[in-house]
């Protein structure tokens, strides 16, 4: 994963984006006691290093501790996060972070060691599947959340998650026809064309579509189904993307491991782009300058829920830094 925090400018506003390296060796350290444990976790992870080229560590989804880790997690950066979880399970994340969160629960370690970890794939049951491990999936199609238990070792649990613009920790039945309305976003999004030869044409299509599959999910999960259509184009185009993507595909995770998407538009049709990415319920975090010399910058936009960043690139001359 390409870590955001290599961009040496300091982000204009209020947000400020840490290095957390206190957080993360911490969670390291955690993340390592846990594959001491777990062989299946640990072969896993020699294989993404040497088959993909990949960190075990950026997969990591959460991680269940026990509860006397709370003040030294505290104390290295993460707060509590109040999301739907299990009775007697506290959630902690880092605000300013992107990195695996933790569950905090009485008796929620093995000699030390988490006693749950869980990666997330972008298909749960495609790397279910590469792994020819035949279990129950905890979640019917369609939900927000899916969970599968990949492996038990030594008192430890090696799991899997599927998550649709959901950042809670219960599944739940899926609204009534909202797997069917899935379906039908994701047609939408894939067939939405893309070669206009008037740009003003292109932008009103694109708000149209962007109407009917608001018309059928939840905001989140529009935003997870279009990032992961966005994904899909860029590969076409991208023979290196290809070639990586079939290396994670034999290891079945997909592009689980994306950290941020860019898009680059004219100044003219800028404002669209950031209404349209509005729309889809990113939220803007920061502004980000290249420099005098590089003439461009970013608006660096979030959506938590679905765990997606972008920069919405444009050509920006040193005095519109402001505007």
């Amino acid at each position: 994963m390409v870590s955001l925090s290599s961009h040496s400018e300091k982000p204009a506003g209020p947000f400020d984006w840490p290095l957390a390296y206190e957080a993360e060796q911490l969670l390291r350290r955690h993340v390592e006691a846990f594959l001491q444990r777990n062989g299946f976790a640990r072969r896993l992870a020699g294989r993404m290093r040497e088959e993909t080229g990949t960190d075990f560590y950026e997969w990591v989804d959460h991680i269940m501790v026990a509860s006397d880790q709370a003040a030294a997690l505290r104390a290295g950066g993460l707060a509590e996060e109040k999301v739907p979880a299990p009775a007697g399970i506290t959630v902690l994340h880092h605000p300013r972070a992107m990195m695996p969160r933790v569950l905090l629960r009485a008796g929620g370690a093995v000699d030390g060691a988490p006693s749950v970890l869980a990666v997330r794939p972008e298909s749960l049951v495609d790397f279910l599947a590469r792994h020819d491990v035949s279990v129950p999936i905890d979640g019917e199609f369609g939900a927000r959340l899916r969970r599968a238990l990949v492996a038990e070792e030594q008192g430890t649990r090696f799991e899997a998650v599927e998550r649709l613009g959901w950042r809670g920790f219960t599944p739940e039945p899926p609204a009534p026809g909202l797997a069917a309305s899935v379906v039908k976003a994701r047609e939408l999004f894939h067939t939405r064309k893309r070669d206009f030869a008037d740009d003003a044409a292109g932008v009103q299509h694109a708000f149209a579509v962007l109407d009917q599959v608001l018309a059928l999910v939840p905001r989140d999960v529009a935003c997870e189904l279009f990032f992961a259509e966005e994904r899909g184009y860029w590969e076409f185009r991208n023979r290196a993307a290809r070639v990586q993507k079939r290396r994670q595909d034999l290891l079945g995770l997909g592009w689980g491991n994306h950290d941020h998407h860019t898009f680059r538009c004219s100044r003219t049709r800028f404002p669209d782009l950031i209404e349209f990415l509005t729309r889809l319920g990113l939220e803007k975090r920061e502004r980000y300058y290249a420099g005098e010399e590089a003439g461009w910058g970013a608006q660096i936009m979030e959506s938590p829920a679905a765990g997606i960043v972008v920069f919405a690139d444009v050509d920006l001359k040193p005095g519109e830094i402001d505007i």
